[in-house]
C-alpha cells in the first residue's frame, strides 16, 4: 500500500496574487467529502481553468507530499495538502520508482501513470517565489499525471496499491523524462529511447519529436 495523505478537487476561481497579474485557477484544491466518482476526465467535481491541464491523459495530478520539503525553508506557512493543485496528494512516492505504465487501485479505480507535469507560473505566482518552476522542473520533482483505465468512486481513505508495474523492458520513470526534458534535451540517444515508450501521451510524443529533430540537426 501507498498511503495517500489528502484527495483533493477544486472549482475555478479568479485569483489575484501579490504582484502577479490576475488569473482563472482552480489550484486551491480541498479534499472531499463522502465519495467521488473518478472518471476518464478526472473526478467529476474537480475543475481546471487551462486547456492543457486536465483531459485523458491528465484526469489524475498526483504529487508526493515529501517533496514539500524542498519549499520549507523558503515558506512560513506550509499546506497540508494540495500544495501545488494535485488531486493526490501521497506521503511518499518518489519519482525515481514511478514508471509511465504503473496501474494503480485507488478505490474502485484504475489509474496508469501517462504524464509528467510541467510546472507552470501559477504555482510560482501563489507562493511568490520567483524560481520556484525552474527549481521543480530541474530536479525532477514535479509529480505526475494519470489516466484512468476503469472509473470507479473514490473515498478519503482510500490508498494506491500497485497492481501492475510497467514492463521490464519498457520501464521509463517520471524523473528520468523529467531529466531528459528539462535538463537534457540536447541528447539525441536518450530522447530516442523515451519515444520507443508504449504509455506515453500524444502530446508528449509530439513534444519528444520536435525535440529529437532539433537535437539532431
Amino acid at each position: 500500500m501507498i498511503p495517500v495523505y489528502a484527495i483533493s478537487t477544486g472549482k475555478i476561481e479568479s485569483l489575484q496574487y501579490k504582484d502577479a497579474k490576475p488569473m482563472q485557477s482552480a489550484i486551491n484544491k480541498q479534499p472531499f467529502k463522502d465519495q467521488m466518482w473518478l472518471s476518464k476526465l478526472g473526478f467529476v467535481d474537480d475543475e481546471q481553468a487551462y486547456k492543457d491541464h486536465g483531459g485523458p491523459d491528465k484526469a489524475v495530478c498526483c504529487f508526493s507530499k515529501k517533496n514539500y520539503d524542498m519549499y520549507r525553508g523558503d515558506l512560513l506557512d506550509m499546506p497540508e495538502y494540495a500544495m501545488f493543485g494535485e488531486n493526490l496528494t501521497i506521503e511518499d512516492l518518489d519519482e525515481n520508482v514511478v514508471y509511465f505504465g504503473n496501474q494503480y487501485q485507488l478505490g474502485d479505480a484504475i489509474i496508469e501513470v501517462s504524464e509528467i507535469r510541467e510546472p507552470c507560473w501559477k504555482i510560482q505566482a501563489k507562493y511568490g517565489l520567483s524560481d520556484l518552476v525552474k527549481r521543480m522542473s530541474q530536479s525532477g520533482k514535479t509529480g505526475f499525471y494519470c489516466r484512468v483505465i476503469k472509473e470507479g468512486y473514490v473515498s478519503q481513505h482510500h490508498h494506491l496499491e500497485l497492481i501492475k508495474e510497467a514492463e521490464l523492458d519498457t520501464q521509463l520513470s517520471v524523473q528520468t523524462l523529467n531529466d531528459i526534458y528539462y535538463n537534457d534535451r540536447k541528447n539525441a540517444d536518450r530522447i530516442a529511447s523515451a519515444l520507443k515508450n508504449p504509455y506515453l501521451s500524444s502530446k508528449r510524443y509530439e513534444k519528444l519529436e520536435k525535440m529529437y529533430q532539433r537535437a539532431t540537426k
